[in-house]
């Protein structure tokens, strides 16, 4: 390592080289702490890690010696269980033999006594389901699950064959590999049987007890103890009888020539314990076979190679990340030190960042913003401020907030700070308000001010430390915006809304004028036309006749205009007065029905009242209720087609309120047409060459009307199919019957 200082004495070497520089370099290296905490550390976590290791290892050994024990205890236990069933299934069957050789309805089909036998025996022995006499032709003389025995021919059975061919001789009990139940479809069963010979000692049938697999299985599976191994009961021969727990949905053991480990141990031993791999789901296991010596029988019990260890590896993991985290322990202070300086140095990086993104937001903002402390001593001060007081930056930093505000504001903004509490509320923090500011030319303008508070050094909580042995601070932030253009804007529509609201007043009061002043010469047309169709001053020709109709009906249209325009100019200028009475609704509908009648049968279109005598009376005024009805009817009998109908019906809702409603088989309305449905002078159809007649004006003055009386009139139409239009008074223009004599009397007081 070369030295640092240039100017050395060349006959000594570098500081750090040769022998005595790596020397001292290495004893300050063994003698640091550092080094003295790393050895200290990989010496305990070598030591530690080798004692777990030894016992990890003695554990081992331990956990596969006491599978190995259990298994074959649990192997001779179902060696035991197994000869203890075998042996009863046998005793009973030789019994019945000697029962059948005596009873005198041994060979009379379905004797109930013999059936009964049958049934009293089968009950006593759990695993057993039936048991079956049979001749020497093969027929079923008794069985204990049916008093009439079907008639199967089960000399096909080897249960049978083997006990027929074996000559006189009696060869015992014989077990069978599982079968098909003739008696109960779609189950197995395991036959055991003995011969029944005659008195000469010839062939005189069966005696066949049906063990049922399930119950049997069920029995050596309780044997299990709770673990999760198999039990598997064999012949001799390497048959099958029971394998539990039932490998559902996966290859199930058929014969032990499918477990090789098994096949080939049992070729040469007849009990042993050895690793083996279940044939039917592959999981590596502890198996114990014996061979059953008085019966053709082989037990197997094996034990998951993973429950057996389960509860070691569960030990062995704790004792791993034991020796883990200690490993990790001296690490994890180094890195803990390291990170945290890290940490320190990225939050300051951080800070600065933050800083200056807020100082970039604060000068790209529009809006003015100033932020002063407790006292009111200004601390920030941005662009936008600059530009809308005129002062700089540097120029009211550190002064009094007072200096923006004009003479007669300081004082009460300072009382403002000085009762100021956090969390007791605030008319100034969080709110907008509308003040004078004072520009630095000595102008004030109009602001409008939004303050927040801001608690700077700790959590909220006043008087808290903020960590440095201060206080914490708190800051108020003061969004600043010109709102000078804005009042002008506002005087300017306050100006154009008087003149608005003038010139709609003037034009009501014109229309209203207009339309008193041609009502008169109106109904001079209207009366003079009527007393020369009545031929008052002579007989008038058919022509004479037609024209004096003409004028009558032009006059009588032009008249329901000017009174329909007289009636919107009044509800727009707020001049209509509605005179309240006492109806009955029926009567109303029955007369704007009478009214449309001969209209509506000009044009075929068929009226139907669904209006029923029962509906209550009502608070309104006559003349705008009739309207209203007669505007609906009307309008539903112009825009029906011939054939099409009008239903006028009504009903009283939950709330109390009553609702008529007018429904029509029309062209119906246009989507783009129903938000303009209720307005002046407004049709569907505005074009010159239009189809249907009319203002516009009585869907409008219909609606009015309503919304005098407090209720509504509402619209649900569908093009080309109709449309329902729906007029509802409040419940309180219901009248109840108590109630009519009251409103009544004091209409006329």
């Amino acid at each position: 390592m070369a030295s640092r200082n240039p100017v050395r004495d060349a006959t000594l070497p570098p500081s750090g080289t040769g022998p005595a520089g790596m020397g001292e370099r290495l004893f300050e290296t063994l003698g640091s702490v550092r080094f003295l905490m790393r050895a200290s550390g990989v010496a305990f976590i070598v030591v530690v890690n080798a004692m777990i290791g030894y016992g990890v290892w003695q554990r081992h050994a331990e956990a596969v010696q006491g599978a190995e024990r259990s298994t074959r205890n649990l192997a001779r236990i179902l060696e035991e269980q197994a000869v203890r069933t075998v042996f009863s299934v046998d005793l009973l069957l030789s019994d019945l033999v000697t029962v059948l050789d005596t009873h005198p309805q041994a060979r009379t089909v379905a004797a109930p006594s013999v059936n009964a036998l049958l049934r009293n025996r089968r009950d006593a022995i759990g695993p057993i389901s039936g048991l079956i006499v049979v001749d020497e032709q093969g027929r079923v003389l008794h069985h204990s699950a049916d008093s009439s025995p079907p008639a199967f021919d089960l000399t096909n059975r080897p249960y049978f064959a083997v006990h027929r061919d074996e000559g006189a001789s009696d060869g015992g009990l014989h077990i069978g590999a599982p079968i098909p139940s003739m008696a109960f479809p779609g189950t197995y069963v395991i036959p055991m049987s003995r011969r029944w010979s005659h008195p000469d000692g010839s062939f005189a049938g069966v005696v066949v007890a049906m063990i049922n697999p399930l119950r049997l299985g069920a029995g050596f599976e309780g044997l299990r103890l709770g673990l999760e191994g198999t039990v598997t009961l064999a012949l001799a021969d390497g048959t099958v009888l029971i394998h539990r727990p039932w490998d559902e949905g996966r290859r199930r053991l058929a014969t032990l020539a499918d477990w090789p480990e098994v096949d080939a141990v049992l070729r040469t031993r007849d009990a042993a314990t050895l690793d083996s791999v279940l044939p039917t789901d592959g999981r590596p296991s502890i198996a114990s076979v014996r061979r059953v010596a008085d019966y053709p029988f082989t037990v197997a019990a094996t034990l998951p190679k993973a429950e057996a260890l389960g509860e070691w590896k569960r030990d062995s993991a704790v004792w791993i990340a034991m020796g883990l985290a200690m490993s990790v322990v001296i690490a994890l202070l180094t890195w803990y030190v390291e990170r945290q300086q890290s940490r320190r140095e990225e939050d300051q990086n951080r800070l600065e960042r933050a800083s200056r993104r807020i100082r970039g937001i604060l000068e790209s903002m529009v809006d003015a913003v100033v932020t002063i402390d407790s006292r009111g001593i200004i601390e920030t001060f941005n662009p936008a401020a600059e530009r809308m007081f005129g002062y700089a930056e540097a120029e009211v930093v550190g002064q009094s907030v007072n200096i923006l505000l004009p003479e007669g504001f300081r004082a009460g903004h300072d009382r403002s700070m000085a009762e100021y509490r956090p969390n007791a509320g605030s008319r100034i923090i969080g709110n907008d308000r509308e003040v004078l500011a004072l520009r630095r030319d000595g102008s004030t303008f109009p602001i409008n001010l939004a303050v927040s508070a801001l608690r700077l050094g700790g959590p909220d909580g006043e008087g808290e430390s903020n960590g440095e042995g201060g206080a914490a601070r708190r800051v108020f932030v003061g969004v600043i915006r010109d709102v000078t253009k804005r009042r002008q804007q506002e005087a300017e529509l306050l100006a154009s809304k008087s003149q608005a609201e003038m010139a709609n007043r003037a034009k009501s009061e014109f229309l209203a004028n207009m339309s008193h002043e041609l009502r008169t010469p109106l109904n001079a047309i209207i009366g003079f036309s009527e007393i020369l169709d009545s031929e008052f001053f002579g007989a008038l020709n058919e022509r004479q006749k037609s024209c004096a109709k003409d004028i009558h009906d032009s006059g009588k249209h032009l008249l329901d205009i000017v009174n329909a325009v007289l009636d919107m100019s009044k509800i727009e200028a707020g001049r209509y007065e509605l005179s309240e009475e006492v109806i009955d609704p029926c009567e109303a509908v029955t007369q704007c029905l009478t009214m449309v009648r001969d209209r509506a049968a000009d044009n075929g279109v068929e009226l139907r009242n669904g209006v029923s005598d029962g509906l209550p009376a009502v608070w309104v005024d006559r003349r705008a209720f009739k309207q209203v009805l007669l505007n609906l009817l009307s309008n539903a009998v112009k825009f029906t087609p011939d054939g099409g109908s009008v239903t006028l019906a009504a009903r009283v809702e939950e709330d109390g309120a009553l609702a008529l409603s007018v429904t029509d088989t029309g062209i119906g309305i246009p989507k783009e047409f129903m938000e303009h449905l209720f307005q002046p002078f407004r049709q569907a159809d505005n074009s010159a060459s239009r189809q249907f007649e009319g203002t516009g004006l009585g869907l409008s003055i219909s609606k009015n009307f309503m919304e005098l009386h407090g209720g509504s009139l509402t619209c649900a139409s569908t093009l080309g199919a109709g449309t329902t239009m729906t007029l509802r008074l409040p419940a309180e223009r219901v009248v109840k019957p108590e109630d009519t004599a009251a409103r009544i009397a004091a209409v006329l007081v």
